[in-house]
């Protein structure tokens, strides 16, 4: 069979949690020859065009690579590393040949296994979930899949988990596709032998969250992959993690209560193995941290983890900080800038024009917008064809009452332009589905109320498509120019709710906020009396028929003292989370400044507690049990008074079908 190759695809990733959490169409193969492929009944897809073909099914395999199990000597290491990985198989005639799309899975998660019953896709099941089952109907419309155990996951827990390592699970990622080269015969995959690329495929990935975070790296050092597609996942650890430098305790301590997960029950197949350094993270911040919710700070992180009791070992600031910036995207774009070598053997250090789609969340509380925008921003800048669409999927926190919504900006429905996406990038089949991705979609749906009784997304899907993703105050046709010079704020002592800090009033109808507000300069300073060091904790929020809320649960921590960008990201801003939301005339729209948040508070107990706020479920039918925070333990929140002065304040508001090259999606 042959296709014309062209682009860069991505397979997804496995193991949905409500904590860390798209559909895509139809696509026609040939199965041999130059027979038409037939559409089947079932979904879509395709039936093989042999009378006999060999039925589609599931093949498990193992790779035991001369990669040590960790690098950090303190771990044991042992010389080899094995990786179980599966093969989800289509029917296939003699002479057929596929593409690949290479997925994996969250972090605490593990591989696909099974294929789904037909290739039906799922475009109003929630974000995460519907990748997974997106990747499970892949081979039904003419796809080979290999789901793989990330190190320290699953069956590959010979070897320690080391947060997408360029040096070991990027390099497990590349050894996979050396077998899959050498084995593309007996499964069907397509070879590319005259590409001049060594053990050349017709390759693409795709996963979400830690199995989104391996993608970027991958595409930047092996000269296989033809177009990736990440859902839900970071550009630079460190600031998804220490925000303004301050922890981000709560998704932090879910984080490593999945962790931790398997070590207390064996009925439960999540779990990770953690490389030491993580490993004392987690010990110091997790639910097994008995004083973490006395580390607010990028410093509390770093003195907790450099103690000499730490468990496993005392972690210095020296090493924590580049073992996860040299994990990130970031990482790569900034050596890249600079004019240095990424250090991981690559020829050139040079990102190459590699097709992107880009997925988030805009209520995604661990890698908010701005992770995708930066993302979407460096891929974008190589010429290649990278485009974004944000959803109100992603990580939810049970903590603070979110639910996952669907993968969908609008009438873009997330798996469908996935599928499409693949198809053009990997076998040259354009379709109107594919040509309908906009190039940036941002998500409008109305920002959800948290209900104690609600147990799914009932939102209206609504988004707005545009030609680039908008960042501050814009300007031209349809824009509403919001800046202010100057605003200023203060949390007392013993203040409760937000203190609300207008930036502008709404005069007309049809606005819409989107994108990521832009701040000059942040200045935090100290309140009285100072009992601990001063964070504040910031969100866009709207004043609408006397009430105020929190635009899509986005929130984020700066320490005291002044930023003028996010720390470790490649801006010249301060820049909060994107949002997206419809605006009404008579809205005020500004600032909301907490004394103290959800997203930022220590889990202390994963026991069934008065309080607690319901389970983390998980795709696989596994929950773990109901977890509470330090804010529903008020002796435990100490005050947190202080005052912010912020610079040129600017707002990402415009008209859409009047600003340029925007319009609705609905």
């Amino acid at each position: 069979m042959r296709e014309r190759v062209g682009g860069i695809a991505a397979s997804a990733a496995a193991a949905k949690a409500a904590l860390v959490c798209a559909s895509f169409a139809l696509i026609l193969v040939a199965c041999g020859g130059s027979s038409s492929p037939d559409v089947s009944t079932a979904g879509g897809g395709v039936t093989a065009a042999c009378a006999n073909p060999t039925p589609a099914g599931t093949v498990n395999q193992t790779l035991t690579e001369d990669i040590p199990s960790d690098f950090d000597p303190t771990a044991n290491p042992a010389p080899t590393t094995t990786i179980a990985f599966t093969l989800l198989l289509p029917a296939r005639c003699p002479g057929d040949t596929f593409p690949l799309i290479l997925q994996s899975h969250g972090y605490g998660g593990n591989r696909l296994k099974t294929l789904a019953a037909d290739g039906t896709l799922h475009p109003m099941d929630p974000h995460f979930a519907s990748i997974d089952e997106l990747v499970q109907a892949l081979p039904y419309h003419g796809y080979v899949v290999i789901s793989y155990d990330e190190r320290g996951h699953g069956d590959s827990t010979d070897a320690n988990a080391r947060i997408i390592d360029p040096r070991a699970e990027v390099q497990d990622a590349i050894r996979i596709l050396d077998w899959a080269y050498d084995n593309a015969a007996t499964y069907n995959i397509q070879r590319l032998p005259n590409s001049g690329v060594a053990k050349d495929l017709n390759v693409g990935t795709i996963g979400y969250s830690y199995g989104g975070g391996f993608e970027m790296p991958l595409a930047a050092l092996d000269p296989r992959i033809k177009t990736i597609v990440p859902n839900g996942t970071w550009n630079d650890l460190l600031y998804s993690l220490l925000p303004g430098d301050a922890v981000k305790l709560s998704f932090d301590g879910l984080l490593c209560l999945l962790a931790a997960t398997a070590k207390t029950s064996a009925a439960i197949p999540l779990g990770v193995h953690n490389t030491p350094l993580v490993a004392t993270l987690c010990n110091a911040v997790g639910v097994q941290g008995l004083t973490a919710f006395t580390i607010r700070t990028r410093d509390d992180l770093v003195a907790a983890m450099a103690r000499p009791g730490a468990f496993p070992r005392s972690v210095a600031e020296s090493e924590l900080n580049p073992f996860f910036f040299t994990h990130s995207a970031a990482y790569f774009e900034q050596q890249e800038k600079l004019g240095q070598p990424w250090g991981f053997g690559e020829s050139s250090a040079k990102l190459r024009a590699v097709p992107a789609l880009f997925l988030q969340g805009n209520r995604d509380t661990l890698f908010n917008l701005n992770d995708a925008y930066f993302n979407y921003s460096y891929f974008k800048n190589t010429g290649a064809d990278v485009r974004m669409l944000t959803t109100e999927g992603g990580h939810m926190n049970p903590l603070a009452g979110q639910l996952e919504g669907p993968a969908n900006c609008g009438s873009a429905q997330g798996v469908n332009a996935i599928l499409a996406w693949f198809d053009e990038k990997l076998k040259g089949q354009g379709s109107a589905t594919f040509d309908a991705i906009p190039k940036v979609c941002i998500s409008v749906a109305d920002t959800p109320a948290v209900s104690p009784i609600a147990t799914t997304y009932t939102g209206t899907a609504i988004g707005v498509a545009l030609d680039d993703y908008p960042v501050g105050s814009l300007s031209g046709s349809g824009a509403v120019p919001t800046s202010l010079a100057t605003l200023s704020a203060s949390v007392p002592v013993g203040t409760i709710a937000p203190v609300f800090a207008p930036v502008t009033t709404i005069t007309g109808d049809g606005a819409v906020i989107a994108g990521s507000p832009r701040i000059e300069k942040l200045s935090v300073t100290q309140g009285q009396p100072a009992v601990q060091t001063a964070v504040a904790y910031i969100g866009v929020g709207i004043q609408r028929g006397g009430k105020t809320f929190l635009v899509d649960d986005e929130v984020s921590g700066f320490v005291a003292g002044d930023h003028t960008n996010n720390r470790n990201t490649n801006d010249t801003a301060v820049l909060l989370p994107g949002v997206g939301e419809r605006l009404q005339k008579g809205d005020v729209v500004g600032l909301l400044f907490y004394p103290q948040h959800v997203q930022y508070a220590a889990i202390v107990s994963a026991n069934l507690v008065p309080g607690a706020i319901g389970t983390i479920d998980y795709a696989l039918g596994v929950s773990i049990p109901p977890i509470t925070s330090t804010l529903n333990l008020s002796s435990l929140a100490l005050p947190n008074p202080y005052a912010v002065t912020l610079s040129n304040v600017e707002l990402p508001i415009f008209i859409p079908g009047e600003y340029g090259g925007s319009r609705l999606l609905q």
